[in-house]
């Protein structure tokens, strides 16, 4: 069996995913849905780019060929940040969002989180349009960055929509890599939507059979590119580092669920 969260994995989901369903960006989606124009088939495919912005790239040169318009969502840390290839990706078609964490790094300050999401905002406003933004998750920080949309509102920045607080995904399958692993469930923190679920699928051939065999297929792919990756060290590395993560997020999970 071919390795797992490889590139060349990745394009055959996609290839998969563009022979099976009608895919949707996260603001086509919104669209869609405002006009009453939804097919009965689709997929949402969404990018967080928490990582290896070179990865996200050559994604989304995949999802192109393949005629797939996807978004997406950039963090704007001095490391990660790299205009070229955002434009790049903007060029290819795709939409560019803005993969916040403002909360986590204001400490909790919202007057101070508002300054840098506003900065932000519009340095990656100066390459694409963007008219969604999307909550990184940071499981290690005490702060939920979501919690940013109890004092201020998406119409304040021009913006359309944030998926977690938009989308109803109570009628969809919802597809996550979240921590190296399909069926994540049990190590999610603050991925978690209200969806039918992920059936259980360990692995992307597992996903892929899934979405080749299911028809009016109504659903959400999202991955993270720092991972998906044919180098076979990092790859590894990966794993590995996922794998004592996932355990600390799993043993957090389970003292949240008791105090409960």
């Amino acid at each position: 069996m071919p390795l797992d969260y490889t590139q060349k994995m990745y394009a055959r989901l996609m290839e998969g995913v563009a022979r099976s369903h009608r895919t949707y960006s996260i603001i086509d989606y919104v669209r869609a849905h405002q006009d009453d124009s939804l097919p009965n088939d689709f997929l949402i495919i969404r990018h967080d780019v928490d990582g290896n912005v070179n990865n996200a790239l050559a994604m989304a040169k995949i999802d192109a060929r393949l005629g797939i318009q996807a978004t997406y969502y950039f963090r704007l840390k001095p490391w990660l940040f790299r205009p070229q290839i955002v434009h790049s990706i903007a060029d290819l078609g795709h939409e560019i969002g803005y993969h916040y964490e403002v909360l986590s790094d204001a400490k909790g300050d919202f007057k101070r989180a508002r300054e840098i999401f506003a900065a932000n905002l519009s340095k990656l406003r100066r390459i694409a349009p963007v008219k969604t933004v999307c909550m990184h998750g940071r499981a290690m920080s005490k702060h939920h960055n979501l919690d940013f949309w109890k004092k201020y509102s998406l119409e304040e920045f021009d913006l359309v929509a944030e998926p977690y607080l938009n989308i109803d995904y109570s009628d969809m399958y919802y597809f996550t890599d979240t921590g190296l692993c399909w069926d994540n469930q049990r190590f999610n923190l603050r991925d978690i939507v209200q969806s039918k679920g992920n059936m259980n699928i360990k692995s992307t051939p597992e996903l892929l059979g899934f979405i080749n065999s299911t028809a009016n297929l109504k659903g959400a792919v999202l991955t993270h590119t720092n991972i998906w990756t044919d180098n076979l060290l990092v790859l590894m590395f990966y794993k590995l580092a996922f794998w004592g993560v996932n355990q600390i997020k799993s043993h957090r999970k389970k003292r949240l669920v008791r105090r409960l």
